[in-house]
């Protein structure tokens, strides 16, 4: 830890310099305060995942059929080039299973959350981690403009940043 007084280099948690006397307990407060680097990872770092797509009248038994077959645990719905939902595992359970055997019947326009919050790639690890706390989601688009890239789940946030957790 260096002094910021007189430049000199002490001991890791020492309270006053060794060479002049001043304290330091100050720097280790501030030390404290700063978040670890792996917060600024920007999301291009995290695995890219495939994006499965439904339109707003398409029924719910095709969101869930893509979950199942590309291994996703979201799906993207578009109108056009634009996303104007998301479904997830959690809005099937939700708003649709049990409360009716056809799937076919309900369209993913109606379970949708509309209008999902999305990211950059640029955009850091601790942006993401905030969003979805905050929002209380676990699923966030990334775009590039307004073009799905991928989908990043909050286990893609905790595999990211658990090895650098001790």
């Amino acid at each position: 830890m260096i002094c910021p007084s007189c430049h000199s280099d002490n001991i890791e948690g020492s309270d006053v310099c060794e060479n002049c006397g001043a304290s330091l307990s100050a720097l280790d407060a501030q030390k404290a305060r700063q978040a670890p680097e792996f917060v600024h990872y920007p999301l291009s770092g995290l695995p890219k995942h495939k994006v499965a797509q439904v339109g707003p009248s398409d029924p719910v038994s095709l969101a869930v059929r893509l979950m199942q077959t590309q291994d996703v645990s979201s799906v993207l719905v578009m109108q056009g080039d634009q996303i104007s939902g998301i479904i997830t595992g959690w809005d099937i359970l939700q708003k649709v299973a049990g409360q009716t055997e056809d799937l076919t019947a309900v369209t993913c326009g109606q379970i949708m959350t509309p209008e999902p919050q999305c990211l950059h790639e640029d955009d850091s690890l601790s942006l993401a981690l905030n969003l979805m706390a905050s929002g209380h989601f676990r699923h966030v688009p990334i775009v590039d403009g307004e073009k799905p890239l991928t989908v990043v789940d909050v286990n893609d946030l905790f595999r990211q940043i658990s090895p650098n957790l001790v």
